[in-house]
């Protein structure tokens, strides 16, 4: 169990030591830090909360792959996902007296995201063992994190031009849940098709590793925008 967590969690940790050192002002707070990381955890109850309650799950009943992939990626993963950890994000972050500048919004929101990935992750790895922790570390808790700071982007301007408040919010849970559910979809329509059309499923996996380099790259020019303004 020990090495279930030390596999989970070391890819998180790395990334939110890695955002916590890029913040070159005032550093934020520890314990504000980790009740942003609780956030997320909090957020991923929430989020099969909403899936249970909204009868999601029972409503993507499809027999052709395309809808199928499109519905389990937008609206049984990337929207209730993304908009329980802008809820929380909110709740335990907007109104504090340490959330003053831009980049802190990129930064909390990233603990955020992080909170959720790392729970999502010690649930996966401790059901498919070290080969999944491996490729979780690659690609699904960075991907999280990516799209946190997209959200935090967004949630930094709705704090700072109050004029503009709900439409950077509405940005703030859209942008991140588009990305989150383009990349969830590439990985399950690839799945769904590979044993019926491996060239197409081969395609797909090479956009899925274009489409992460994508997503990598804003992420890390949103970061750079933030850092001191």
């Amino acid at each position: 169990m020990i090495i279930i967590l030390i596999a989970s969690l070391a890819p998180v940790i790395i990334l939110m030591t890695y955002i916590y050192k890029k913040d070159r002002f005032q550093k934020e707070p520890f314990p504000l830090l980790m009740k942003a990381f609780l956030g997320g955890i909090l957020a991923a109850a929430l989020d099969v909360l909403l899936i249970k309650f909204l009868h999601l799950e029972q409503l993507g009943n499809f027999s052709n792959p395309l809808p199928s992939a499109l519905y389990q990626a937008f609206c049984l993963a990337a929207m209730p996902e993304e908009l329980s950890k802008l809820v929380f994000l909110y709740l335990f972050i907007w109104k504090s007296q340490y959330f003053d500048e831009y980049y802190d919004g990129i930064e909390y929101a990233a603990f955020v995201g992080l909170g959720f990935a790392g729970l999502e992750n010690i649930l996966y790895v401790a059901q498919g063992g070290m080969g999944v922790a491996v490729s979780r570390a690659l690609f699904a808790v960075p991907a999280h994190f990516f799209f946190a700071i997209i959200m935090g982007y967004f949630f930094a301007f709705a704090k700072f031009r109050p004029w503009k408040k709900s439409y950077y919010l509405v940005l703030a849970f859209i942008c991140p849940a588009i990305l989150h559910g383009i990349y969830d979809f590439v990985l399950m329509y690839a799945g769904l098709i590979q044993s019926t059309d491996t060239v197409t499923a081969g395609l797909l996996s090479l956009l899925f590793y274009a489409f992460f380099i994508f997503i990598w790259k804003l992420a890390k020019h949103r970061i750079e925008h933030m850092v001191g303004k």
